[in-house]
C-alpha cells in the first residue's frame, strides 16, 4: 500500500512482510532541499510504522551535486535511520557506480545498529530482508 507520495518520492509499505520500499530520488542543486525533506519523511514513516525492513532502490538515482553536499545528507539520513528500530536495509544499486563509491566511503567510518547490504536485483534483496535474523 502507498503510505506517502509526492512529486519526488513514493513510499510503499507491505505490512505482511514489514518492508517499506522506495526509490531514492535523484538530486541536483535545485531539488536538494526537497530531497532532504523526503529523506526526513522516510525516517518519520519508518518510525511511525515501526518498520523493521527497508528496500531502497538507488539504481536510477543521479547525483548532480558535489560530494561535499551529498555526503552529509546521506550520512544524516542513515544516522537518523539508526535511531529507529529498523533492522535491515537492502539497497538496490548499480555496482561500481560513482554513487556507490561515495556511499561505501560513508559506511566505512560509521557503525550502524541495522544491517545494510547492497544488491543488484530485487528478488535476492527481498529474500534477504524476509530471512529471519
Amino acid at each position: 500500500m502507498i503510505i506517502f507520495k509526492n512529486g519526488f518520492i513514493r513510499l510503499d509499505y507491505d505490512p505482511a512482510s514489514d518492508i517499506l520500499s522506495f526509490a531514492m530520488p535523484s538530486v541536483n542543486d535545485v531539488v536538494m532541499p526537497e530531497m532532504r525533506r523526503c529523506l526526513v519523511t522516510v525516517v518519520e514513516h519508518v518510525r511511525n510504522y515501526d518498520v523493521k525492513r527497508v528496500l531502497l532502490d538507488a539504481r536510477e538515482t543521479a547525483i548532480g551535486v558535489g560530494q561535499e553536499i551529498y555526503v552529509p545528507v546521506i550520512a544524516e539520513f542513515y544516522g537518523s535511520l539508526a535511531t529507529t528500530r529498523l533492522q535491515k536495509v537492502a539497497r538496490l544499486v548499480t555496482p561500481g557506480s560513482q554513487r556507490e563509491r561515495i556511499i561505501h566511503g560513508i559506511f566505512e567510518g560509521i557503525h550502524f545498529p541495522m544491517e545494510v547490504r547492497p544488491f543488484a536485483e530485487a528478488a535476492p534483496a527481498v529474500e534477504w530482508l524476509q530471512a529471519k535474523p
